[in-house]
């Protein structure tokens, strides 16, 4: 690994850090007619092109859509095409993805409201669980993710360790998942300088490590999150889809 210099100078904020751009984007481009099926979006979400642009169409929470049963990968990420339309849905907004549970933790309906997830009122430490896109910002100022619906059923990002797989079948935590190595791809730096980041400890966040990649630097990259750890939520970022790539082999996280 090359080692890279620390820098005095302040960081950037993260919504205007550089843009990493995956070298191979993998995508659907056979003209098969695939297998439908209808699925229910368990967190809102914004339909994108199959170059990854924003359509402007949303689809709320719980609303049903008819999807091709495989998904595509996208600028890294994995999207289910909408059926008989040029819109592609994050599957991670339909399926979730897999996260283990670092502290005991209830599941919570409001900020002050407790409720049950399959007949438990409290998961422990070790479990693992789903739960679908961002993160919600609660009036208590703290961030819960969805693992339920259409009944209200949250917990506490800070109870969550980092994604371990990502769903790709049935949106619930039993079913099939893709492991996080299938989302293993590389990456290159596009502007002159971009900051690394290392996790908080104990906490769902990152902070500046105080060293940066320059132009042209190439990474290979093993996960991309959402969620509170990318800081979804901010100015700018209006429907939750900021990420941030994990370093494959370090401990450093870079803005996508």
């Amino acid at each position: 690994m090359i080692m890279m210099k620390k820098n005095k100078i302040a960081l950037i904020s993260a919504a205007t850090l550089m843009k990493v751009a995956p070298l191979a984007v993998l995508t659907n481009t056979t003209n098969e007619v695939q297998a439908a099926t209808t699925k229910a979006v368990m967190h809102t979400a914004l339909a994108y092109d199959k170059d990854g642009n924003s359509t402007g169409v949303k689809y709320n929470a719980y609303q049903y859509v008819t999807v091709e049963s495989n998904p595509v990968k996208i600028d890294g990420s994995l999207y289910y095409k909408v059926s008989g339309k040029d819109q592609y849905i994050k599957a991670t907004n339909i399926d979730g993805v897999t996260r283990k549970i670092t502290h005991n933790t209830y599941i919570y309906r409001t900020s002050t409201g407790r409720t049950s997830y399959n007949n438990r009122w409290k998961l422990y430490k070790g479990e693992t669980i789903t739960t679908y896109g961002g993160s919600y910002k609660f009036k208590n100022g703290k961030h819960y993710f969805r693992i339920g619906g259409p009944n209200k059923q949250y917990i506490k990002s800070y109870n969550l360790g980092p994604v371990i797989s990502v769903n790709t079948n049935n949106n619930t935590s039993s079913s099939s998942s893709q492991t996080t190595k299938s989302e293993e791809t590389t990456v290159t730096v596009t502007d002159k300088r971009a900051a690394l980041f290392v996790e908080v400890p104990d906490k769902d966040a990152v902070q500046p490590s105080g060293k940066y990649a320059k132009q042209g630097d190439k990474f290979t990259v093993d996960r991309l999150e959402q969620g509170t750890r990318a800081d979804t939520g901010r100015d700018g970022d209006d429907d939750n889809e900021l990420a941030i790539y994990h370093i494959k082999g370090t401990d450093y996280w870079i803005y996508n």
